[in-house]
């Protein structure tokens, strides 16, 4: 319409509300999730268990290539110093990205 933004303004109330909603979801989040989670499902603990050993498997082997590297003068190429690159970034990504991943996954 003549370039007219279709974004509307929420009003006073609406904003209350929304503020209202997010700190009783804050406030009671943690204890809600944890109330809702079916620990007794095979699947969600079997679900939990893979996961688990994926993110220990990642760990592990991203730090046995690091410290093969790192100790073995041999192994010292630039081909293998990209190896690490990439070992250094799926570490990171196994230790920040994957548990909370798996948080999710089981409590969605």
């Amino acid at each position: 319409k003549n370039g007219e933004s279709s974004f509307t303004t929420p009003t006073s109330h609406q904003n209350c509300s929304s503020h209202e909603r997010r700190v009783v979801m804050n406030a009671s989040a943690c204890a809600a999730l944890l109330d809702n989670v079916a620990w007794h499902d095979p699947r969600l603990i079997a679900s939990l268990v893979v996961l688990l050993l994926i993110n220990v498997m990642v760990i592990v082997g991203n730090c046995l290539v690091i410290a093969a590297v790192f100790i073995s003068s041999k192994l010292r190429s630039v081909t293998n110093l990209f190896i690490v690159s990439l070992a250094v970034a799926d570490l990171m990504v196994g230790l920040a990205v994957l548990p909370f991943s798996a948080t999710w996954e089981v409590f969605k």
